[in-house]
Parts: C-alpha cells; structure tokens; sequence
C-alpha cells in the first residue's frame, strides 16, 4: 500500500473541494419566473426522453398561432414526419443525435433564403433543458430583419414536461454590437455563433454554454 503523504492529502482536498464546487454552481441558478407570463408549452413524446423531433413538434403547434410564417413551417414539418415531399425550394434537416433541426426555404428569384433551426441544451443540473428556436433571412449576402425574424428560449421542466419562455438577457443571449446581431444555432458541440447584419460586417465571436447560460466569447 502507497503511504499517504501530504501531496497525498492536498489532492484529496483538492477533489473535494472541485467536486463541491461543482455540485454548488449545478444548484445554483435558477431561470427567472414572470409574472406577466403564462405560457406553458406541453412536450408529447414517447420513451425515457423528448428528442429535437418533439421539441420542434411542440413548438411550432404553439408558434403556428402567432404568425403565419410558422404556420408554414409547420405544414412542411408535418410532411416531413410522414415521409411526404415537401414544397418546391424547402428542404428540412433533422440531426436527432446531436438535437439540432433546420428548415430551409430558399427563394431563387429573390436571391434570398429562410431559414429556421431549433437546438436544445442539457442544464448542468440534470433537471431543465433550454431549447432555441432561431429564424435567419438570408439576404443576397447579408441578412434582413422582419417580425418572426430571431431567436427565442424556452426552458424545459424535465418533471412537469413542458417549457416556458425566458428572455434572452437573463441567460446571457445578448450581443451588444452595432447594427442587428445574427446567431447562429450549434448543430455540434455548445456556443451559438454571432454575427451582424446592416453593414455586412462579420463577427469572430461566440456565445459560449456554462451549462444554464451563455457569455460573449471572442475566437482566437
């Protein structure tokens, strides 16, 4: 048997103050609840946990209600679950393993393409989730601002099996730069892209995932 030593000692501590840490700041945030806010959004699905498939599924039932935009989405959704062709010039990606989907619709004549994509995060507290939804307008090279245009938050409850909404600057999805800020959503690994739009300037900067929120990041 190794004798233990005081280098033996400090790493034990070491660990066990790591690992105290780390349970600490997994149960201690807390996504804010608004008053003024009572959307809960139901997440249906089978097996021990829901997918991108039902996440998306949910929300654009729920977003279908608010603009036609995702109305339209959602009909392209519905095909595309059901092994439908789809409409001419759309076309939809899902990445089940890495829990990213991309509907795309591209308008040749205009030179400009829409684009909506959904991801979702686990928390480091192993109870919540937070899904994106994110709608970009690709316009002849730079990008183009409309009412259904951005991106939303939702965190799931994985108890209660729904999500509700929460502001993008109370988990850090805030860029403050000049001009519309652009993100793009990850398909792999964790930190949404940033970029902007009215100057067709480009950004080297990313949001980077703490395992609840985001905080600006510039790439070496």
């Amino acid at each position: 048997m190794r004798p233990f030593t005081e280098k033996t000692a400090f790493l034990l501590l070491f660990l066990t103050a790591f690992s105290w840490m780390t349970k600490a700041h997994a149960q201690a945030f807390e996504y804010p609840e608004y008053s003024d806010s009572t959307i809960k959004i139901s997440v249906a699905f089978s097996g021990s946990r829901p997918t991108i498939v039902d996440f998306a599924t949910a929300y654009l039932d729920f977003a279908q209600k608010e603009h036609e935009f995702f109305g339209q989405v959602n009909k392209e959704w519905k095909k595309h679950l059901q092994k439908k062709p789809l409409s001419k010039n759309c076309s939809i990606l899902t990445d089940v393993k890495n829990g990213y989907m991309c509907y795309q619709k591209d308008h040749f004549n205009e030179s400009d393409t829409i684009i909506m994509e959904m991801c979702f995060w686990n928390c480091a507290d192993g109870k919540q989730k937070l899904v994106a939804a994110n709608t970009i307008w690709k316009m002849d090279g730079d990008y183009g601002w409309d009412e259904y245009i951005g991106t939303r938050f939702f965190v799931y409850n994985n108890k209660k099996k729904e999500m509700r909404p929460v502001f993008s600057d109370d988990i850090g999805a805030l860029y403050d730069g000049d001009g519309l800020s652009v993100f793009f959503l990850p398909r792999k690994g964790k930190n949404i892209q940033v970029s902007a739009a009215g100057s067709g300037e480009r950004w080297n900067e990313v949001l980077e995932w703490d395992g609840f929120k985001f905080s600006s990041k510039e790439i070496e």
